[in-house]
């Protein structure tokens, strides 16, 4: 189970410099996620890179220590912290509307339930980094999409 400290830092880490802080196992992977989102296209398919290697290591050899924490901690980055800022880049155009909302309908149901299933496979709860990542866009979708908000969210 992830520690709250392990996935804040994840979280803090790809706010502040796009997952500076992803082990080097992930990164070629975790940077694609990272600039597909702030080209405004969903990270979902670069993190399912980062998600599979992590959830294969995680099943075989990355066990326990600095490989586990590693390997969460790039699941959190991606999962939790690529597609937040997905959603602030798409929503970060003046007065965001349908075509946004439209955009981050078809994101965010599509990278829950491509990448939540490997995050239940390792034994982690996929239910908090739900939580982490709507403490993030929340505000900002059901300002921008409240329409359709409970479906962007997952609610």
């Amino acid at each position: 189970m992830i520690t709250a400290c392990s996935g804040e830092q994840a979280d803090e880490a790809a706010a502040a410099g796009g997952g500076s802080d992803v082990a080097e196992p992930y990164r070629t992977s975790f940077d694609r996620a990272w600039q597909s989102a702030s080209e405004g296209r969903s990270p979902s398919q670069a993190c399912a890179g980062v998600v599979g290697k992590a959830a294969g290591l995680l099943k075989t050899t990355a066990t326990g220590g600095q490989e586990r924490t590693d390997a969460i901690a790039a699941l959190d980055a991606c999962y939790v912290g690529a597609m937040a800022h997905f959603v602030d880049t798409t929503l970060s155009v003046e007065n965001p509307g349908t075509t946004q909302c439209i955009s981050l309908l078809k994101a965010l149901p599509v990278h829950r339930s491509s990448l939540g299933g490997f995050i239940t496979d390792v034994g982690e709860d996929v239910a908090a980094y739900d939580r982490r990542l709507n403490e993030r866009i929340e505000a900002k979708v059901r300002s921008a999409c409240p329409d359709t908000a409970a479906v962007i969210l997952g609610a």
